[in-house]
Order: C-alpha cells, then structure tokens, then sequence
C-alpha cells in the first residue's frame, strides 16, 4: 500500500464533511518549505516537532521523509524517528499515521522492534487541547512527552 496522500478520503472513509480537513500534499510541502527557508536546519535529525492533530500522518510523513534526507548513519534515523511526535483524538487516526511512518521507514532503513516501539510510543490518541492546556497550566510548555504526560491523559 501507498504511503498516505493527503487530500483523498481517510483510510476509514470519513471526509471533508465531519470536522476534519485532510491538508492536500501541495499545502503540506509549501508550508514545510517555508518553514525550512526560515531555518534551514530544521530537518536535521535531532530537531524536534510535534503535530497536535495529525490525522493520518500527512504532516508527520513528509516532515520525516525531509529528517530522512539529511541521515548519514542508521542512529540518525533512529534520532530522526524519535524527535517526531503527534497527537490524535480518533484511535484510527493514530493507527494509520503509524503504518504510515513505519511504511516511510522501510524505504530508508530496516526497522528493527526498537524502532517500532520508538514509533508506537511517539503517536499518541489523546485531545491535544486538554493536554495543551495541562502544559500551560503547569508552565511546561517546554517540556517534551513523555510518560507523566501519558499518565495525564488517562
């Protein structure tokens, strides 16, 4: 299966009609790109994102894929794919970016059950407002996922 095209119907059929917007390949790649005429090193592997509302993945697939291009070893893949996170408040959601990152990964290095796990961890169902708001209200907006973040989710 195709890596996810931005701009079709979701994996599981919903579209334009609900609350969702499916962002088309062209806008993710000029926003992405003007980002990157900013700060010309921001898809170096260490550099970190994370997409509040990443649906299947259109932001999160290229932004790897551009991480991607700039590995000369499999630890720079491995901090590629570690640096990028996303939130999802739909379960389908957050299964399909999976596939999808993992399906990017097999065309630039062999995942290993480490890697997966990195990946598994990284992509998170949750309301990214309320957790957004937690962070806020801690003054952590600095701070990066991890487990006390998940256990605020539950």
């Amino acid at each position: 299966m195709a890596i996810y095209d931005a701009g079709k119907k979701s994996s599981t059929g919903r579209d334009r009609t609900g609350t969702e917007v499916f962002t088309p390949k062209w806008v993710v790649d000029d926003m992405l790109d003007m980002l990157q005429e900013n700060a010309p090193d921001v898809f170096q592997p260490e550099k970190t994102f994370l997409e509040p509302a990443c649906g299947e993945g259109a932001f999160v697939i290229e932004i790897l894929r551009r991480k991607f291009e700039n590995c000369k070893t499999k630890q720079d893949y491995r901090t590629s794919i570690a640096s990028v996170y996303g939130f999802d408040i739909q379960a389908d959601n957050i299964e399909s970016t999976i596939k999808n990152v993992i399906e990017l990964c097999e065309q630039y290095f062999k995942p290993n059950k480490e890697d997966l796990q990195v990946i598994r961890d990284r992509y998170i169902q949750c309301d990214s407002l309320k957790v957004m708001r937690l962070l806020a209200l801690d003054n952590k907006l600095n701070v990066l996922i991890d487990e006390n973040v998940k256990e605020c989710l539950k």
